[in-house]
Parts: C-alpha cells; structure tokens; sequence
C-alpha cells in the first residue's frame, strides 16, 4: 500500500494549562484546545418528558370499552393487525446541546464505556467549534452531565472510547489555518474516565475526518473528500498503513475486520493491517452527507440517505433486503428531508434515523428475512443520528439536543409467581382482562393501556404508556419490571381500584398513582413514583421480604390512613 508521505511529518503533542510553557494567564480562550467545564450543568438536563415511550403508529384509544365504570380508557376500534411493540422503552431524559461564546452545538456520535457516555458536538458552517460531553448513567433514571469540554479550534464528527482515552475524529485550525487541509484526529486521555487537557493531534489529508476507531492493533481513522482509511500505532501514534479511498464517512469493526463505508465506492472490508479482503456496492449517496454503518450477525446495515436503510453480508456482498424510508402523511415535513442518516441495533431491533421522519423502530427477532416494522418512537424533533450500547439508545436531534432513551430490563431474578411455560403476548396495543378471564403472558411488551378486572399474570417487562387500572375483583401478578406512565401526562395514572397489584420485583411510575377504596399493593422488591400519591379510605401495602423499599418523589395525599405491613425502607419519609 503507498503511505501519504505527509501524515508522517506533522503529529503535534498538544499539551495545554499545566504543560504549557507559556503562563496559562497570558493564553487567550479561544486559544487553547480545550477548555474543561465541570460545574454543575442540571439546567441542561430535562426529565419533563421522562417515561414509557409510545410508537406513532400505535392507536391512541383503547379498541373497547373498559366494563368497569371506573375504567377511563375511551372507545374506539383499531386494525387487528396493530400488535404491541415487544422492546418496552423509556425516556430517561433529554440533554440540550452545549453553548460556547453564544453558539449552539449539534451532537454528532455518541460512545459508551461502563457508567459514562461520551457525546460529541461540532457546528455547520466555517466555524471550528466542537464539544465533548461526559454524561453519567450509573443511575439510569437520574442521569448527569459529569464534565464538558470545549474545543474551541476544532470540529468534532465522531468519538470513540478505548483504553482509557478517547478517540476524536474531525477538523481543526490548529492543524492547517489555510483550511485546505484541516481533517485531524485527536487522541484525548482521560483520568477516572474524564477528559483531561492532556491532548495529541494527528493529521490525515482531506477537509474532515469522518470517523474513528481504537482497538489493539491501532487507531483507524477515515477522512472525506480526496481521503484515506488510515492505521496509526497505538502508542507513538505513527502513520503504519493508509488506503486512498474517496468520500468516506463510516468506519466499523467487526469479526476482527475493518469495515468502510464510501458514499461513491460503496462497502469496503480490510483485516487489521489494512490489507483488502473484498468490496461490493452500495447505493451512490448525497456528496459529504452523514451516515452510518453497524452490524447484525455477519451483515452490515448501511444508512443509504434516500433509499432508506440496505442490509448487505458481508462476505459477499449481497444485498439481503432494503427497508424503505417511512411514508410520512404530515404535509408540513419536507419529503427532501426525510433521509436515513443513522442505523444502529439494540436487543434484536433496528433503529434508524429519518432526519425529519424521526426514529424507526424494525423487530429483528425472526431475522433479515422477516423484518417487521414496529413505528415510529413519540419523540419531538428530527433526528440525524442514533446509537445503542448496553442497552441504552442515544438519539441526537440536531440543534435539539440529545434523547437518552432505555430499554427496560428485567430485574428480578427470583420469584414467587408462577412463570412456567407462560406464551408471549402478542395482542394489541390495548389490553382489557373483562371479568372471569384468566390470563398468562411473559416476555417483553409495550402497551399503550392496560386494564384488568380479573386475573392477569405478565413474567418479564413491561412497560405501559397511559392509565393503568386495576378494577374490582382485578388481581395483577407482576413477576420482573413493571414501567408505567409519563412525567408530561402524570394524568395518565396507575390506578389500584378495589384490586390487588402484586409486584416482585421493580415498579416505575413516571405520572401519578392512586389508591381508591380498598386497594391492596404488594411489593416484594422496589417502587419508585415520579407523580404524585393519592390515598383514599382502607388501603392496605404489604411489602414483603426483608429489603423492599419504596420511593415517592411527589406528594402523598391522604384520604384515609393506609394499613402498611412488612418491614421496609421509605426513601423519602412519605408515607
């Protein structure tokens, strides 16, 4: 392979504050390559919107009149074909993207290690402005902003995590101040997972680098226009390989392979020494537009702008199946702007990114050869990019900020309740257990409203975005995590009528929550309410167990004094 004689002369160690010769004093801000930001930043973060997450195309009403009168679900009829979603999602919170000198930043990609995500921000325009923040998720429902740093002379497209330092692929005017040639990589070293402004820039011909990966064999860069995949020594950070490959704007790691993507060449894949193992086309794509790759199995889900999302293997190219951008009936949305710019999996479901069409969500469950669509998630804004790890999907909204979206896990690891051979649910979105019904389900569901006036067992997760009720003589068996509500619409209430809730394991209430007359909770594991608690007359709680607790952010409103047995930890003192 020919090496770019110039990526070998210029690696500039960057070491600002305390390394510099300079008095740190006398060094104007917009001088320095980063600025290290780790006050309190709360007033970025807002859980206004926190809760279980519904899918657009989903019904808004309940197909059938709830026989109870207490039941408040209205009535409507709904497609038979409209079959709940089985990946339950929150909504932890929304991230407004950092300001510098009065400039708004965009989140660009997003990496994930341990407790911290690490989000990255640039500018459009000839402004070199970018931002990396460190976001805390160690506590999924109170997540926090642990540091921002600011890098006022550079644009950041791209961030990933490796070894203790992180990894950043962009464009700089410390680099080339002429701006012909200004792409850069960065290697920033973290100290206790936070960024320090301890900094080393290595440049790569092009404008901007696209994107970045580390691992053991090197740190692997990609640039656009007139650029290269490159491969530079762990260590030293020397040039060790390059492939001059046009237009590039993805990079991937997978099955110890390195994988490219080119908006004109296409998909090319090389081992870990840069040698080409093979190549085949995509579609030809929008001169310099952002996309994305990952991988399912041994296939490589491409982002194709505005011919959707192609799945291809990887060992010879084929091209399995292509889904379609979705069809958009608002005629205030300009079909221009509706473009696939991001692709990711999480927990066997495809999640892309439509620009102004929003985030699809597609079941994997069954393979490439039967992907069904779920819909599209309830979230505000467009959006240019998403990426899932461990659980968490981070959708980045342009100039909006960033959504910190969750799957819902099942906690519980021991159980009382009877969960053998029980079938998944498969019903629709709505689900009403009538009188003298038994019913049994387990795995994993989203429902838009549940109502039960008889006896319903659910094993797994749950998650559930309206009115929850439990009418007279409902009993409610609950083995794993049981999520419901939403902070915007407390309204939405879990309500206990003349009922039983029996929880083992974890409750999450992100509204309001209601004991009416006789209603029986009982708990063998935790609950948290985010909304207020409303008692009314001859309620009765058992927590069962040694080490149950419950946690009540709102009000407690009492009607009538609840009898409350067990032995159990209340966070707050409400009760």
């Amino acid at each position: 392979m020919k090496k770019i004689a110039a990526l070998n002369l210029l690696i500039l160690l960057v070491l600002v504050a305390s390394c510099s010769s300079k008095n740190t004093d006398d060094i104007k801000e917009e001088q320095k390559e980063v600025i290290l930001n780790n006050t309190n930043q709360t007033d970025r973060l807002n859980t206004s919107k926190s809760g279980v997450l519904s899918i657009k195309e989903a019904p808004d009403e309940d197909p059938e009149e709830a026989k109870n009168t207490k039941a408040t679900f209205k009535t409507s009829t709904i497609n038979e074909s409209d079959i709940a979603s089985n990946i339950p999602l929150i909504q932890i919170a929304e991230v407004s993207a950092p300001k510098h000198n009065g400039t708004t930043l965009r989140a660009t990609h997003v990496a994930i290690n341990g407790n911290y995500a690490y989000v990255s921000y640039n500018v459009e325009g000839p402004t070199y402005l970018g931002a990396v923040d460190v976001i805390d998720i160690s506590n999924p429902n109170s997540p926090s902003i642990a540091l921002s740093a600011i890098l006022p002379n550079t644009d950041i497209s791209a961030v990933n995590y490796y070894n203790n330092a992180l990894y950043l692929a962009g464009a700089s005017s410390s680099i080339n101040s002429d701006g012909t040639h200004p792409a850069v990589l960065i290697k920033m070293e973290l100290e206790n997972g936070l960024p320090t402004d301890n900094i080393a820039l290595i440049d790569i011909p092009s404008y901007v680098a696209t994107d970045v990966l580390a691992n053991e064999n090197g740190i692997y860069g990609v640039s656009g226009v007139d650029g290269v995949l490159a491969q530079y020594d762990i260590s030293n950070l020397t040039l060790k390989e390059n492939v001059s490959i046009n237009d590039l704007r993805a990079l991937g790691e997978h099955d110890n392979k390195i994988i490219v993507l080119s908006g004109t060449d296409g998909i090319t894949v090389h081992n870990s020494n840069l040698t080409e193992i093979s190549s085949f086309t995509t579609s030809t794509d929008t001169p310099e537009a952002k996309r994305t790759i990952d991988f399912y199995n041994n296939n490589v889900l491409v982002a194709e702008g505005k011919q959707g999302l192609g799945i291809y293997n990887i060992n010879n190219g084929n091209k399995l199946t292509t889904i379609d951008l979705p069809t958009v009936t608002d005629t205030n949305i300009d079909p221009d702007e509706i473009v696939t710019n991001a692709v990711t999996v999480e927990s066997e479901h495809i999640f892309m990114a439509n620009w102004a069409a929003g985030v699809t969500v597609h079941d994997l469950t069954e393979g490439t050869s039967n992907i069904t669509t779920i819909g599209t998630l309830e979230i505000d804004g467009s959006t240019n990019y998403v990426k899932s790890a461990n659980g968490y999907i981070f959708v980045a909204s342009g100039n909006g900020g960033l959504k910190i979206i969750k799957t819902v896990a099942n906690t519980n690891t021991e159980t009382n309740i009877d969960c053998t051979n029980l079938p998944p649910y498969i019903g629709g979105y709505w689900l009403n257990i009538n009188s003298n019904e038994n019913k049994a389900y387990s795995g994993s569901t989203s429902l838009m409203g549940l109502n039960v006036s008889a006896n319903l067992t659910f094993c797994g997760t749950l998650a559930v975005s309206n009115g929850l009720h439990i009418n007279s003589n409902g009993h409610f068996k609950m083995s794993g995590t049981l999520a419901q509500g939403n902070a915007e619409n407390p309204w939405n209430s879990l309500i206990i009528n003349d009922g039983i809730l029996e929880v083992e394991g974890t409750l999450i209430v992100y509204g309001n929550m209601t004991f009416n007359n006789a209603a029986n909770l009982k708990v063998l594991g935790d609950v948290t309410i985010y909304g207020d608690v409303t008692i009314n007359n001859n309620v009765t709680i058992d927590f069962l167990g040694a080490n149950s607790s419950i946690t009540i952010h709102g009000n407690v409103i009492k009607n009538g004094t609840p009898t409350i047995n067990g032995n159990y930890t209340d966070t707050f003192n409400k009760l």
